[in-house]
């Protein structure tokens, strides 16, 4: 048994089940660390900072790609927090609105009258590429650049092995150090003036830490949403009642955004390194033993869910673990709604509706951590 194999990257969900009926949290020889699968221990880690590490997974080797935030613990991690806190707050995120909702119409009208379409190429990646790129101040029209660097820091792409991400993930960093001097000088109004200009613990942040919290806000500001909108799209493909209930209820959109997020994933899994000896599950676990928890697993924990490999509206309260839970709660998720909700709403104007044509050169992200597509082809009916 290993956390690692092609059958997981394509379908993991019934390795998910015998993991949480049969070993709810196991050794992975292989990748040398601990997997937990279950609802309740999933959330025990994350909600335990102090137990389970984020900067403790920075250390060492790795440290020269760390990103802040994601590598950092209290109290440096709840200072970094506050640079961008007030771009992702509830009254910011209304003046986006038009914004989100212009830039959807202007997508869909760049593929009117198209009925096949690789909505992933045409729609799902643009779009928070683009919405990332203008909160941050750079340039829409290195799209392109953009979602190369990112794959190639996240390893969604063909090229898995570091030594061949390595090249790409070193262009972005210095794309962005390059961006430091001027943005200090003369700040804007825009992300990467706030951190470059920002203090923590008394002290502006050095380049490489600007450059690696700008590569961290482009790749969260994309790949979440990128991945929940395909993953709901290719889900409502199959479900043509689900399609149509959507289309005549707009009421019900944020539901079926909050059912896709706990139903098929857009994160599966993060780590994090055990501070001390403790325990899960009735499991000993180490000293700086890394803990992985599968947030993939512990949605469709059937222990806490009701009919929980079913796609339902009628879940009420979203309590799923795919922005994390605790003080690493995602804090781009109120974004990546927003951008979901804008989204299918112009989808739902647009098309009657939509199915997976019959052959189809469809390409999931090559990555176990990150579930989405890198193409999706679907044949779109418009509306008469």
């Amino acid at each position: 048994m290993t956390m690692f194999d092609q059958a997981i990257l394509e379908n993991p969900y019934p390795s998910y089940e015998k993991w949480r009926a049969e070993k709810p949290i196991w050794w992975d020889e292989d990748s040398s660390m601990w997997i937990v699968t279950r609802y309740e221990d999933v959330r025990g880690v994350l909600k335990d900072a102090a137990t389970f590490s984020s900067k403790a997974m920075g250390e060492g080797e790795q440290r020269a790609i760390a990103l802040p935030l994601l590598s950092d613990d209290p109290p440096r991690h709840t200072e970094l927090r506050a640079i961008v806190n007030r771009v992702f707050t509830s009254s910011a995120l209304k003046e986006m609105e038009i914004e989100v909702s212009e830039l959807v119409d202007e997508l869909l009208d760049e593929i009117k009258g198209e009925q096949l379409i690789d909505i992933s190429d045409a729609f799902t990646i643009p779009l928070p590429i683009r919405i990332i790129a203008r909160l941050m101040g750079i340039p829409e029209e290195r799209s392109d650049d953009f979602k190369r660097w990112s794959d190639a820091l996240t390893g969604t792409a063909d090229a898995t092995d570091m030594e061949q991400r390595l090249p790409d993930i070193m262009e972005m960093m210095g794309y962005f150090v390059s961006l430091i001097p001027e943005r200090r000088s003369n700040p804007g109004d825009d992300l990467i003036s706030k951190i470059a200009t920002a203090t923590v613990e008394g002290e502006q942040l050095g380049d490489q830490d600007i450059a690696g919290f700008c590569m961290l806000l482009l790749i969260a500001g994309n790949e979440t949403t990128t991945n929940l909108l395909s993953n709901l799209l290719n889900y409502l493909a199959t479900d043509h009642e689900m399609w149509e209930t959507l289309r005549q209820d707009p009421g019900k959109i944020d539901a079926a955004i909050e059912e896709i997020l706990r139903y098929d994933s857009p994160v599966h899994f993060v780590s994090r390194k055990a501070t001390k000896d403790t325990e899960i599950a009735g499991i000993n676990v180490k000293t700086g033993d890394v803990v992985t928890v599968i947030m993939g697993a512990a949605n469709r924990d059937e222990s806490h869910y009701e009919d929980a490999d079913t796609f339902r509206l009628d879940r009420g309260k979203s309590d799923h673990h795919t922005f994390g839970h605790g003080i690493h709660f995602c804090i781009g998720a109120p974004l990546a709604r927003l951008e979901a909700r804008y989204a299918l709403q112009g989808l739902f104007k647009r098309y009657s509706h939509i199915r997976h044509p019959i052959s189809a050169d469809n390409e999931r992200t090559h990555s176990f951590m990150l579930r989405g597509f890198h193409h999706l082809w679907l044949e779109c009916q418009q509306v008469s």
